[in-house]
């Protein structure tokens, strides 16, 4: 029934195909272990040497022998000792020109304040103008001293006193009283009997006007001026002996 050269076959045939792939997959996963591997001792050198350098670096070669190490250690506290006896002399000179830069910047403050002070003053004393010699002062003092009272304000012979209107007011009948006593017998006297009886006269005078720049609402402006300036005359006439 069937021909010895055309046999069938129970087994399927490889697929050649497919074997060639999984080589070349097996050869990739080789490779890629194998760099792999040679990255990690590559690193694992790298960090090895560094670590080395920088312990050479900080430590410097290391001693042989248990008295060499002994000495490299002595050799590092003076030399440690000897940096910080340099440092410190540094700090001091820096201390010592900050402190002479201070001095002079507070010297050149006050320079700059007196001759600011000098400037103010001579300017001030240009705008014031040349001062006023002694016989002006006196001169400008008497202007403004007030006038005694005028024979018609206070009669040289009898002492009486003719009042502003307002000052004949309720509020001032005591004051009044006390004054026209004190000027009469000052007329009838020349002067008065003593020192003490002056002031007793001034305070009264002064209380008087006191009284009335109280009440200076009470009064109109013009008034209230008129009877001011009378107050002033009376008190600067208690000074003098009658006539």
């Amino acid at each position: 029934m069937f021909s010895q050269s055309a046999k069938p076959s129970y087994f399927p045939k490889p697929n050649l195909a497919i074997q060639d792939h999984c080589i070349v997959i097996d050869l990739i996963e080789g490779c890629v272990m194998s760099l792999r591997l040679l990255l990690a001792i590559g690193i694992a050198s790298v960090v090895a040497q560094n670590a080395s350098a920088q312990w050479y670096y900080n430590t410097g070669a290391q001693a042989s022998t248990v008295g060499e190490s002994h000495a490299r250690g002595l050799a590092d506290i003076v030399r440690a000792q000897g940096e910080y006896n340099l440092n410190t002399a540094r700090a001091a000179i820096d201390v010592e020109e900050a402190r002479s830069q201070y001095i002079e910047n507070r010297n050149r403050a006050q320079q700059v304040w007196f001759e600011m002070r000098r400037r103010n003053t001579e300017f001030r004393a240009e705008q014031a103008g040349p001062k006023p010699t002694s016989e002006q002062l006196f001169r400008f003092n008497q202007e403004r001293a007030p006038q005694r009272l005028a024979a018609s304000q206070l009669d040289p012979l009898t002492g009486e006193i003719n009042w502003p209107f307002i000052l004949t007011d309720k509020p001032y009948d005591e004051y009044r009283e006390k004054l026209n006593l004190a000027f009469a017998m000052r007329a009838r006297e020349g002067s008065y009997a003593n020192v003490d009886e002056y002031r007793n006269v001034t305070a009264t005078a002064d209380s008087m006007f006191d009284e009335l720049k109280a009440r200076i609402r009470d009064y109109s402006p013009q008034d209230f001026v008129d009877a001011s300036n009378f107050m002033r005359s009376l008190v600067y006439d208690a000074q003098f002996p009658s006539g």
